[in-house]
Parts: structure tokens; sequence; C-alpha cells
């Protein structure tokens, strides 16, 4: 499979994981993760959670694996 198909596969994955777990708006801005649940923002520490990887791999796994911490 190319990257490219790769990676939509994985991001198709990531809106069913977010359903499931209530997410209504899944956002990225910078290296922040903004995760909109029930009206409300999903804080960690009192911030949003960080993104530490380079690229659009190792940035989704860690999008994942937020989620499954949900």
């Amino acid at each position: 499979i190319p990257p490219g198909v790769e990676r939509l596969l994985q991001l198709a994955e990531l809106r069913l994981q977010a359903g499931a777990k209530q997410v209504e708006i899944l956002e990225v801005r910078g290296d922040k993760l903004m995760i909109t649940r029930r009206g409300d923002y999903v804080m960690v520490g009192g911030r949003f959670p960080r993104l530490r990887k380079p690229g659009a791999d190792g940035r989704l796994r860690e999008i994942a694996s937020v989620l499954r911490a949900l």
C-alpha cells in the first residue's frame, strides 16, 4: 500500500476511535492536540496534549495513543 493511502486508512481509523469516545472535534494546531468532547476541551494537567513526533506517521500514532487513553 502506498504511504499516502496508508495514512488515509490511519485517519479513517482515528475518526472511528474518536467517534467511539464521543469526540466531537479533533484538531492539531502546531504541536497541540485539541480535542472537544461533549462541548468541552479535553486537557491533560490543564494543558492540551502535545505532539512530539516529527512527521505525519509519528503524529498519527501519537493521536491514536491519546484517543485510546480517553
